[in-house]
């Protein structure tokens, strides 16, 4: 969730990234990615065919390394700071409104409920 469209000094009008890290219950990261990729990701989507998104990056682990170890990983970069910032308000306004459905809801609950730990961090990549 962001927090300002200024958010860590990132720059207006600048690519802006945006790593999402999952740790979920033990046993339950198939279940959790199956409806992430079903509620979660369509709407990320949607917003990379608008041209808000320049990229999606959904990443796993290919071996684990215990606890310590995220489950999911989601980076997405957005087009500018303002586009990020105008997806998670409308998400968080539709969300309050419950113009999703019952099923969507209950699933979208169900996910929430698979995570033990999220972090979500801007970041800055470069190549070199």
């Amino acid at each position: 969730m962001l927090m300002s469209p200024l958010v860590f000094g990132a720059e207006q009008g600048k690519p802006f990234v945006m790593e999402h890290s999952f740790w979920v219950k033990p046993g339950k990261t198939s279940q959790f990615i199956t409806l992430y990729k079903k509620y979660k990701l369509p709407a990320l989507q949607a917003e990379k065919a608008k041209g808000r998104i320049l990229w999606i990056r959904t990443t796993q682990p290919r071996t684990s390394a215990g606890n310590a170890q995220w489950d999911f990983r989601v980076t997405v970069g957005w087009r500018d700071v303002q586009s990020a910032w105008d997806f998670d308000e409308s998400t968080r306004s539709t969300n309050a409104a419950g113009r999703d459905g019952a099923r969507h809801s209950i699933e979208d609950s169900l996910s929430e409920e698979l995570i033990v730990e999220r972090t979500d961090v801007l970041v800055q990549e470069s190549d070199e």
